[in-house]
């Protein structure tokens, strides 16, 4: 974004500066992502995951992604649609935001228009310096406790200045390993045909998708192709 879009069109400054984005965080983990962090845990202390085993890691893909991704569907389009109320947006949702946004503004993506790119370089320094403060939420703690717990790198070196844009030190990666799929296009079949016909498999309670896991890993392990 920086490059194409220059300085400030990407908030990359210490947490002050990323307040409303931290904000959403906050939501989204609260709306759902908690929920499968918790779950998995779950299955790894009581259920037997072995996040060191490749199968364990394509089985959790294979069962649960479909359904990490219907949560995001769901939830993205409730967050879209619910009212907020600011000093700046009364009682609009973000949907509506975007909508009078290109009404007012134009279409705009990533790559600038000639002229947007000429305005944004004339802008000066103490707008870059304040960009992405929410001067409204910078002091909630359920917001700053949420960062810290989730950026612990940054930790003691973050700067008491809230107009240091400073580029972290540190920024938040995680890696999601590449597994192969130990079935053959046959198995895969097989084995949803053999999940699907368990009353529990379209169930999104916690109980269900338990019994979903160890029925999957359970036939697995009768096929021969996952460890005890």
């Amino acid at each position: 974004m920086n490059e194409v879009r220059g300085r400030g069109s990407y908030i990359s400054g210490r947490s002050v500066h990323n307040i409303r984005i931290e904000r959403l965080w906050v939501d989204l983990t609260s709306g759902f992502g908690k929920k499968w962090k918790l779950f998995f845990r779950l299955l790894e202390v009581h259920h037997g995951l072995n996040v060191e085993n490749e199968i364990h890691i394509w089985l959790l893909h294979f069962l649960f992604l479909p359904r990490i991704n219907a949560d995001v569907d769901i939830w993205v389009s409730t967050w879209n649609h619910h009212v907020i109320s600011s000093s700046t947006h009364s009682y609009q949702s973000p949907i509506d935001m975007y909508r009078q946004g290109m009404m007012e503004q134009g279409f705009r993506g990533v790559f600038a228009s000639v002229a947007s790119a000429t305005e944004e370089e004339n802008d000066n320094e103490e707008h870059h310096a304040e960009y992405g403060i929410d001067w409204d939420e910078l002091d909630r703690a359920n917001i700053r406790n949420h960062h810290h717990e989730h950026n612990q790198a940054d930790i003691g070196r973050e700067s008491t200045n809230v107009f240091d844009i400073g580029t972290p030190e540190d920024l938040s990666h995680v890696e999601v390993p590449l597994t192969s799929c130990p079935l053959t296009a046959e198995g895969v079949q097989m084995l949803t045909s053999h999940l699907e016909q368990l009353a529990f498999y379209s169930l999104h309670d916690e109980i269900s998708l338990v019994n979903l896991w160890n029925a999957a890993s359970n036939y697995l392990r009768s096929q021969s192709t996952l460890d005890s």
